[in-house]
């Protein structure tokens, strides 16, 4: 049971890194939000937007209660994260 589970987890993560790939072709997402850097790797889920790690560290600056960061590619997604 716990491989199946383990292997829909990993099926998941598949699909979420996925979307967050197609969403960062779209050219309103090809640059930072914030300072217009290329290819931004970081986002604040919370906020919507895809940021550079430079503006990453100041959004976590910013407190949770504010702007929630995580890596499109170095962390676990959610299904509510990607909405």
């Amino acid at each position: 049971m716990a491989v199946r589970s383990e292997r829909e987890k990993s099926k998941m993560q598949e699909k979420y890194q996925a979307i967050l790939t197609h969403m960062l072709k779209e050219e309103d997402n090809k640059y930072c939000v914030d300072c217009d850097t290329k290819s931004p790797r970081w986002a604040s889920w919370n906020i919507g937007v895809f940021i550079c790690i430079r503006c990453a560290g100041f959004h976590r600056n910013l407190g949770v209660h504010i702007s929630r960061v995580k890596s499109v590619n170095l962390d676990s997604w959610t299904a509510e994260q990607i909405a």
